[in-house]
């Protein structure tokens, strides 16, 4: 690469090693302060990169209250390729997957924020589970302890994730528990719909 490489060394102290290379302009190229920020800027790329990979092809109930929240989750997942029914709180998410569980046309996977008004995930989470709801429920909250998601889990939900959503996070989250969609045998006939890989 022509450049020269060059190490000084002294006994209980350290060692000092110095690379050097003609990189040419810099101008528009960020510079990373410490090898943290490099490792970290290179897993979210990695993260985004798989973000964009991610297919969603299934149908998703999100419990949100927030109309804010509601929209920029359902637009992030519509992107991805999921259908999505909206429920502004806990009582509407437990008569909707309910109600679609009976039409056997059942929620591959819902998506419940546990502070709502009407009835909280908490409680919505466990009326499902108490009725025999087994499909996935994962929750969506602001609070990231580890306590928190002790008390999610607790509730009955399969899975945890944070507000602010985090994209690359969300989708592959969900994507854990969707089932994969089988080949078709022609590309124009591929139409499959998903169904939890927790049956």
């Amino acid at each position: 690469l022509g450049g020269s490489i060059s190490v000084t060394s002294r006994p209980g102290e350290g060692s000092t090693f110095r690379l050097s290379i003609a990189i040419g302009l810099l101008e528009g190229v960020k510079l990373l302060e410490n090898l943290t920020e490099a490792g970290l800027e290179a897993e979210r790329a990695e993260q985004e990169d798989a973000a964009r990979r991610t297919t969603l092809n299934c149908r998703l109930l999100l419990a949100e209250d927030g109309p804010d929240n509601q929209r920029l989750i359902s637009f992030v997942l519509r992107k991805a390729g999921a259908e999505v029914v909206a429920a502004d709180n806990g009582q509407m998410a437990v008569h909707l997957a309910l109600a679609a569980l009976a039409e056997n046309s059942p929620f591959d996977v819902v998506l419940m924020d546990m502070q709502m008004p009407v009835m909280d995930g908490y409680a919505a989470t466990r009326e499902l589970r108490n009725a025999g709801y087994t499909r996935p429920i994962l929750a969506l909250t602001a609070h990231a302890m580890t306590d928190d998601r002790r008390k999610c889990l607790d509730a009955g939900c399969d899975d945890y994730a944070t507000k602010p959503i985090d994209r690359a996070r969300l989708l592959s989250t969900i994507a854990r528990y969707v089932s994969p969609c089988p080949a078709p045998p022609k590309p124009d006939a591929a139409e499959c719909l998903l169904s939890s890989s927790g049956g």
